[in-house]
């Protein structure tokens, strides 16, 4: 399996549609649904990146990003937040965001994205 991606997603159907698409494109995903969770989670399983809500339900995301910078070996894995509300993006940047992007993610931006950051070359299919 290649890379692992932690996803940080309350929304049962989003977290299906993105665990979906990184399986496909060869990616390992691992899903918490909260902040809490998500550190727990960033402990056991050493991500590559992380794709996270923007607005988790027991934490602010100034928090959690300050949470995941503060451990050794976290603190450089690139952070990509999610929300449907634009205004976010600068408070996600600011907290230490490496990117944002907006929901409804097109699935095409998504993987360009994650590509970018794990340095991925294009899966060829034959």
């Amino acid at each position: 399996m290649g890379k692992t991606v932690l996803i940080i997603e309350n929304q049962p159907n989003y977290t299906q549609l993105l665990v979906k698409q990184l399986l496909f494109g060869g990616l390992n995903p691992v899903v918490a649904i909260t902040g809490e969770g998500g550190m727990k989670k960033l402990a056991e399983c050493h991500p590559d990146l992380i794709l996270t809500e923007a607005e988790l339900a027991d934490m602010d995301i100034m928090e959690f990003i300050s949470l995941i910078r503060q451990r050794p070996k976290a603190d450089r894995v690139p952070v990509i937040a999610m929300s449907v509300f634009p205004h976010l993006k600068s408070k996600c940047l600011e907290a230490g965001c490496n990117d944002f992007l907006q929901k409804p993610i097109k699935i095409i931006e998504l993987m360009a994205h994650v590509r970018k950051f794990l340095q991925l070359s294009t899966k060829k299919t034959s």
